[in-house]
């Protein structure tokens, strides 16, 4: 099972493949910032990727578009249109 680490706290999570970036943050219990509970409209729950970039999901036309709106690296990744596909590290700009 894939191990999602968040930076800097370092907690660390064992998650199921295909869990979402923003449940696993929220099983870790740290805060996820997010006005639209999930919902792929906001785009603040974005998160920056550390390591494992190419263990999570594909980043689809819609993520890239929010990221872009709200002048994001498209290096970063909207935590609930994300998943866990192997080990990855974490952080967000206001952890």
């Amino acid at each position: 099972m894939p191990i999602v680490t968040f930076f800097p706290s370092g907690k660390t999570l064992e998650v199921e493949e295909g869990t979402l970036l923003f449940d696993a943050a929220k099983r870790a219990g740290l805060p996820v910032a997010s006005s639209c509970s999930a919902d792929n409209v906001c785009g603040r729950c974005n998160m920056q990727v550390l390591e494992g970039a190419q263990n999570l999901s594909f980043q689809g036309t819609e993520e890239s578009r929010l990221l872009r709106r709200d002048k994001n690296p498209l290096s970063d990744r909207i935590s609930c249109m994300t998943r866990v596909l192997g080990h990855c590290m974490v952080t967000t700009r206001y952890w």
